[in-house]
């Protein structure tokens, strides 16, 4: 992720910033503009401008709870765009939950400013839009079974927010990188499946690189929690889990492509990467020459973060290196993420 800056003193200040450490401004996140700004007061106590618009601004409802987005008022909208998303949240006497509902809304605020910035579209789902996106945050101790995706509905189980219990479950499932913002990447990536591929031309192409979509996916994911999957074979799969399905793979591609974007776009922010060796345009269609120049800039990045956490007696914290088919399968996302703009529909209308 990129930096964000105090607009009144040029501090360095955090995406989830509500005020700034530094001259102690007001700070409130505008999702329009992508940018951190700060707030300045009106007559009205919720009521707030920005420098250069003259739309007045309240903070988002679930801002005593960490949001630091904005709504427009004209909107009559009192939760932002990112929490409108969101069917209901855990009751508010039920600390646990509102502390794993809090930490999960801001994973997911990280994943929708990267979806603003790649451009790909986000409308929410409702009457005229039904195949749009929600997320049902469920919390339900000892359930399991809860986090996926269904018809645009991204359903994340809060237990997940639990690193004890998150990272039991990595060693059991045999994974080598298991997170928050990690699972809604992967959820989400199953709901572009059906943008980004299935109402394109370009179905065909997909089947030749991740396998036939149409084969029984309820039998495959059997097969692989039985431990009866496809011996993960580094060079085609990015993970384990997806050797299990072609939506799987597609799903695990798509999030861990996320992952190196996120990654290499921070690190650049910070100076990591020497401009020279800065990826081009990310927005770059051809879908090889794209991908490569985004993993040439990633890799020694990435080299570098895994031996800083050994270093500090940590596991490496991304231990992945796409090689082989998995190459030609990061440049097919990069291709359709990249392409997406040039469609003259994204969302299909009943």
């Amino acid at each position: 992720m990129r930096l964000f800056r105090c607009d009144l003193c040029g501090t360095i200040v955090p995406f989830s910033a509500q005020r700034c450490g530094s001259c102690g401004a007001s700070l409130a996140y505008a999702s329009d503009e992508r940018e951190i700004r700060v707030l300045l007061d009106t007559h009205d106590p919720v009521v707030y401008e920005i420098a250069g618009s003259a739309d007045p601004m309240w903070r988002c409802l679930n801002a005593a709870w960490g949001c630091n987005w904005l709504t427009p008022v004209a909107s009559g909208n009192q939760w932002c765009r990112s929490c409108r998303l969101t069917r209901g949240r855990p009751d508010v006497d039920r600390r646990e939950a509102i502390e794993a509902w809090t930490v999960a809304e801001s994973a997911k605020r990280r994943l929708l400013h990267q979806l603003d910035e790649l451009p790909l579209p986000i409308e929410a789902r409702s009457a005229s839009a039904p195949d749009g996106l929600a997320f049902d945050l469920v919390y339900l101790p000892g359930e399991g079974g809860i986090t996926g995706h269904l018809d645009g509905v991204v359903t994340l189980d809060l237990a997940e927010v639990d690193d004890r219990l998150r990272d039991d479950l990595r060693r059991r499932l045999g994974e080598p990188f298991r997170t928050v913002i990690g699972h809604l990447r992967h959820e989400v990536g199953h709901y572009y499946w059906g943008r980004l591929v299935g109402q394109t031309n370009h179905v065909g192409q997909f089947r030749a690189l991740f396998g036939d979509e149409t084969t029984d996916y309820r039998a495959a994911i059997e097969r692989y929690y039985q431990g009866a999957a496809v011996t993960w074979d580094a060079s085609r799969f990015v993970s384990p889990y997806a050797a299990s399905h072609p939506f799987e793979d597609w799903a695990e591609t798509f999030a861990h492509y996320l992952h190196i974007i996120d990654a290499t776009d921070t690190a650049i922010a910070h100076d990591l990467v020497a401009p020279a060796h800065a990826p081009a345009d990310g927005r770059d269609h051809e879908a090889v020459p794209g991908i490569q120049r985004l993993l040439d800039a990633w890799r020694p990045i990435n080299a570098a973060v895994n031996a800083i956490a050994e270093s500090l007696g940590a596991p490496p914290l991304y231990p992945f290196d796409p090689t082989g088919e998995v190459l030609a399968k990061l440049a097919f996302v990069h291709q359709q993420v990249t392409a997406h703009t040039n469609r003259s529909s994204f969302y299909a209308r009943l």
